[in-house]
């Protein structure tokens, strides 16, 4: 997953030559051999220096008060979050964000709110699972027609920043490792080793950690795993969200060779079946490192948490709870274009259709996708008028994966005053 190709743009505000190789695998990589499906982020720009269809794209050389430029392809939903840049200790560092949406093409302009520390190492950090494009769907950062993939969708470049008029302080090459590892925050639950979006009561639980580390004899950024004896179960907690009930943990799985297809996967192999149709929280804490001793936080922070609802089932059916509970809409959100409701469980996609979920002045299209075992729906008109004055519906036609029909209820999404 990890020999597709980038195709990257990069923009310096004063002009570098140099790039350094990142060698493979690597997630930064995505294919351009099917241009005509306009899927995905089709450059990144990071403020002078073209690089045109490179097998990687490396460190380069960045002015401290750089701003960082993204470009998409799609039209891309401006509240989408995965967006951010960190320093060597993972910490974010705060950029004011300049969207500019036209047809086909978003543009992102990061503007650091104060100037960067120079020779330092910084990295920009995307995360597929959390860009969407405006009908909902996930980036497809490797365009391989999936979007939202675990660590496949998920996007680091490192860069380093020098002084502006060349002077003192430039970067010099290769210091010491202060790159901490990387999260992907794309959670998966996997079935006899395959990712599913619906959480089993037996299933395990995904997500991907990697490390960048320098490569000395050429001075490239390399993907590496992260130190494996730092991954045990203490680092790792799932908690039932009502009762607070810790859940005991089996087993920690990590891929640690990074020739392999699931490269940087943290399997989490609970001891038992979990409760059906609960909520849970998966905390992960910092004391996670790579071999050069950098973390993803401290030892007693939590550096990741998430939440997620099972399923009613287990994997074959052959225990399930009986689920006669009807799926409400938790939230409605209104995005100009198109709006997105939020429903409580998972809802079955064959009962998403265009008289279940509709605003009978408006002609739309409906996308569906599941995060952590709960459903999100969202309707994009048709001719790019704006949601604000108009009734959206959702009907008892919708369903449940028991059958257990909606209750129907409306929202009206008031009109902008100016």
């Amino acid at each position: 997953m990890y020999k597709d190709k980038v195709f990257i743009f990069l923009f310096l505000l004063f002009f570098v030559s140099d790039c350094a190789k990142i060698a493979p695998p690597t997630p930064l990589r995505a294919d351009y051999s099917e241009l005509e499906r306009r899927e995905v982020i089709s450059n990144v720009s990071v403020s002078g220096t073209v690089v045109k269809k490179q097998d990687s794209v490396g460190v380069q050389k960045f002015d401290e008060a750089s701003w960082i430029n993204l470009q998409f392809e799609v039209e891309i939903d401006t509240t989408s979050g995965g967006v951010k840049v960190i320093d060597a200790a993972g910490r974010e560092i705060p950029f004011t964000r300049e969207w500019n949406v036209s047809p086909e093409v978003t543009k992102l302009v990061l503007k650091p709110a104060e100037r960067l520390n120079y020779n330092t190492v910084y990295a920009l950090k995307i995360s597929g699972i959390e860009i969407y494009k405006l009908n909902g769907e996930y980036a497809d950062i490797n365009r391989n027609g999936v979007g939202g993939e675990l660590g496949d969708d998920d996007f680091v470049f490192p860069f380093v920043t020098f002084k502006n008029d060349n002077s003192k302080g430039d970067w010099q090459g290769v210091g010491l490792d202060e790159i901490p590892p990387f999260l992907a925050p794309s959670l998966k639950f996997l079935i006899e080793g395959q990712p599913t979006d619906y959480g089993w009561t037996d299933a395990d639980i995904a997500l991907a950690i990697y490390d960048y580390t320098w490569e000395t004899a050429d001075t490239s950024i390399i993907v590496a795993s992260v130190d494996t004896a730092t991954l045990d179960k203490d680092k790792f907690k799932i908690v039932e969200e009502s009762t607070k009930k810790e859940v005991l943990i089996k087993g920690i799985n990590y891929i640690s060779n990074p020739d392999t297809a699931d490269f940087g996967r943290v399997v989490i192999e609970p001891l038992g079946n979990l409760e059906p149709e609960s909520y849970y929280i998966l905390k992960i804490m910092g004391g996670i490192s790579d071999f050069s001793g950098n973390k993803l936080g401290r030892e007693d922070s939590v550096v990741f948490e998430k939440r997620f609802k099972t399923f009613s089932c287990n994997h074959d059916s052959s225990e399930c709870a009986r689920d006669t509970t009807a799926p409400v809409v938790t939230n409605w959100r209104n995005l100009g274009p198109s709006f997105e409701i939020s429903f409580s469980e998972l809802i079955n996609p064959e009962s998403v259709t265009d008289s279940s979920i509709y605003v009978s002045e408006l002609k739309g299209k409906l996308y569906l996708r599941n995060e952590g075992g709960q459903t999100l729906v969202r309707f994009t008109t048709t001719r790019r008028r704006s949601i604000f004055g108009y009734t959206a519906f959702v009907t008892e036609k919708v369903e449940d994966m028991a059958g257990n029909k909606a209750k129907e209820v409306s929202y009206y999404f008031e009109r902008k005053i100016d």
